[in-house]
């Protein structure tokens, strides 16, 4: 289950259990939809691979469907989960810093538990360099790739994010980009401060 959807099975229940209300998932047309979760796990496998495995015809050999059924069900997906966006990543209540602070303290010292949060950068690997500024996608781990910056909290919850610079793209300055660097004064009460490693400018 986890190698072709890339989640475990109680993530792709929550996961379902969110957007499964979505008006999406209401025929308009003469024809019944997939059952959501089916449509939901055809998205995961074709989200959770690249190249060949990724194309449209693979993932519709995969799961029994038309090519043009993947097209459609994934973009339906993707707009389901998007619709839950702010219910889900959005700056942490005052109950929410105080835990994650507690948290801190326990495993370091009182001194650092107004870290309550933490960023990084990953890379999302292209499978094919981009036509277009391709070498801009040249990161330096030699793949064509994308910069992703998230901002989490010590439960693993995403409260911010930049997506969609190149692979070259240092991650101070896509980090600059985001909520948390660009108005400190909504997200850090005095002495607060978010943990990041030495590629973040001060």
């Amino acid at each position: 289950f986890q190698q072709n959807l890339q989640v475990c099975p109680s993530t792709f229940d929550a996961l379902l259990q969110t957007i499964e209300g979505d008006p999406v998932f209401i025929a308009t047309g003469p024809f019944d939809q997939f059952p959501v979760e089916s449509q939901l796990a055809i998205t995961l496998f074709h989200l959770g691979h690249f190249g060949n495995a990724a194309s449209v015809e693979s993932v519709a050999q995969w799961a029994g469907c038309s090519a043009g059924a993947v097209v459609v069900l994934t973009c339906r997906v993707i707009q389901a989960v998007m619709a839950c966006h702010d219910l889900t990543i959005h700056q942490p209540n005052a109950e929410e810093k105080e835990c994650a602070k507690q948290w801190v303290e326990a495993v370091s010292c009182p001194a650092w538990r107004d870290g309550y949060c933490m960023v990084d950068g990953t890379l999302v690997p292209l499978s094919d360099k981009p036509s277009l500024c391709g070498e801009g996608y040249y990161d330096q781990k030699s793949n064509y790739s994308l910069s992703v910056t998230v901002v989490n909290m010590p439960d693993c919850r995403i409260i911010d994010y930049v997506a969609g610079h190149c692979g070259s793209a240092h991650d101070s300055m896509v980090f600059a980009e985001s909520s948390l660097a660009s108005n400190p004064e909504v997200w850090f009460a005095p002495n607060e401060f978010v943990w990041a490693d030495s590629a973040y400018a001060l």
